[in-house]
């Protein structure tokens, strides 16, 4: 129905470059971050949980118009990488405090 012009898969992949910069370098630095990482992951959880929603939303009432949709997937698919590297990072952390009070 709607066709992507070329500036617009231009600036759809620029924007999604952004987000994976973005995404590498916060989830390079957990180890850094200091105190608990639970808040973050649930933050982290909960606008994952709100970009799905939305993008859900966007497909189902501007059916054939991707180009918002695309976006928001993008948007999902970054807070989503950084919940699960959060919550394997504070899981692996969690286990070698563990394993150290067990030995």
């Amino acid at each position: 129905m709607n066709r992507l012009t070329t500036g617009e898969i231009a600036g759809t992949a620029l924007f999604a470059l952004i987000l994976a910069i973005l995404a590498y370098r916060i989830i390079r630095g957990m180890p850094k971050m200091a105190g608990d990482i639970t808040a973050f992951r649930k933050r982290t959880l909960v606008w994952t949980q709100v970009a799905l929603v939305l993008t859900v939303l966007q497909l189902n009432f501007k059916a054939g118009d991707w180009r918002f949709g695309i976006i928001l997937g993008l948007i999902v698919l970054f807070t989503g990488s950084i919940w699960l590297s959060a919550r394997r990072y504070d899981m692996a952390r969690q286990a070698d405090a563990e394993q150290r009070e067990g030995n």
